[in-house]
Formats: structure tokens, C-alpha cells, sequence
């Protein structure tokens, strides 16, 4: 719930207008006046479309940030991290709902948070990363021969290194 000046509402107050962001328990927090950010270019990604320079975020990173945006929803609206823990029926969802206890922040934020994690632990590192580009450019040598031995190695040892 919002509170711009004397009225309130929903959704956020407009531009400029100061605002107070009232929570379940009736408590309000000062919140900076909403502003628009510049226009930016827009680039289609399949099903969205995304601000140009954005961070790519595979599908289920997505999935998993917008479930830890739900958890923080509810946090919100003051169920306990105990009540949503009970509820929970796979250990994922367990350790998401501890992960986003942890944080701090908006619902935005969190997500954000959870998926930037999400595929960083999905991104080869280090020299797992330098494995994976010359495995790559092992596989490109002589992609007309399919059956060229060293080719066929190189397949191998990218699926075992987990490219």
C-alpha cells in the first residue's frame, strides 16, 4: 500500500509526488520520489523484451527469481520464515526461503539477487571456462567429418567437462 500525499493507493504514486510505503503491520518507510529512468533501447529476447545491455538470464534462474519474489511477497505480508518453511515441499523451495530471509532489499532486488546467483553458478570459472573455449574450437577444426576422431574426443571431453 502506498500513501501519496493525503490519499492512498496500490500502486506506486506518481512521478515526482513523495511517497510512504505502508506495510501489513501499518508501518510506513520513506520512499525516494518515483522517477522514470531514461529511455533506453529495447531489444526483443524471444518471449521478453529487455533493456540492451541487460543481463541474459536463462529460464530457470527466471523461474527461481521469481519465486524467491513471492517468497519476499509473503514476508511481506507477514508470514514468518517458519510458516512458508512448513509450507514448502522440496528442499529447494526450503533453501530459497532461507536465502531470501537472508537478504535484504526489495522484492526487485531479491530477484535480481537470486537469479544473478543462479548463473553464476551455472558459468564455467576460471580455467574451466579457458577448457571449455579450446574444447570449442577443437569441435569447429573439421565439423564436415563427422566421423574425425579428434573431433569426437573433443565432443566428449566437453560433455564430461560440463560445457
Amino acid at each position: 500500500m502506498f500513501r501519496c500525499g493525503s490519499s492512498y493507493q496500490d500502486r506506486p504514486c506518481d512521478a515526482g509526488q513523495p511517497a510512504k510505503v505502508i506495510n501489513s503491520s501499518g508501518v510506513a518507510r520513506d520512499q525516494k520520489p518515483t522517477t522514470l529512468p531514461p529511455a533506453s533501447p529495447l531489444v526483443a529476447t524471444g518471449a521478453a523484451v529487455a533493456p540492451v545491455g541487460a543481463a541474459k538470464v536463462d529460464a530457470e534462474c527466471a523461474a527461481l527469481g521469481n519465486r524467491a519474489k513471492q517468497v519476499v511477497w509473503a514476508k511481506e505480508s507477514g508470514k514468518t520464515a517458519e510458516v512458508q518453511l512448513a509450507a514448502a515441499t522440496t528442499e529447494g523451495d526450503r533453501r530459497l526461503i532461507a536465502d531470501v530471509f537472508n537478504r535484504r532489499g526489495s522484492s526487485l532486488e531479491v530477484r535480481q539477487a537470486v537469479e544473478t546467483d543462479c548463473m553464476a553458478a551455472k558459468a564455467p570459472v576460471g580455467g574451466l571456462a579457458n577448457l571449455c573455449q579450446v574444447l570449442k574450437g577443437q569441435m569447429d577444426l573439421e565439423p564436415t567429418e563427422p566421423n574425425n576422431r579428434q573431433r569426437q574426443a573433443a565432443a566428449k571431453a566437453w560433455r564430461d567437462a560440463g560445457c
